[in-house]
This record gives structure tokens, sequence and C-alpha cells, in this order.
């Protein structure tokens, strides 16, 4: 089999935009969650300064 004509594949299937889409979900989750920690660790670093 070869590589163009698996790229073929998955070109025309469906289930190669999802793929995509799941994936841009992940990492934009992941950059979420680490905005959120950043935001929660400078809250209780704040808090116990003062």
């Amino acid at each position: 089999m070869e590589l163009s004509s698996l790229f073929d594949t998955l070109t025309t299937t469906s289930w190669g935009d999802e793929i995509l889409v799941w994936a841009v979900a992940a990492v934009a989750g992941c950059i979420c969650l680490v905005a959120v920690v950043n935001v929660l660790d400078m809250f209780l670093d704040n808090n116990e300064m003062g």
C-alpha cells in the first residue's frame, strides 16, 4: 500500500475530518486547563502575601 493511496482514503472519508476536529479540541482543552491552573496559582500566591 502506497502512502499516497493512504492519504487519499483519509481525505475522502469524513472520519478524517472528525479526527482533526477532536485533535484541535483536545489541544484547546489542554491550553485552557493550563491557563486555569496558572490563574489559580497566581490567585493563591497573592493571598499568601497579604
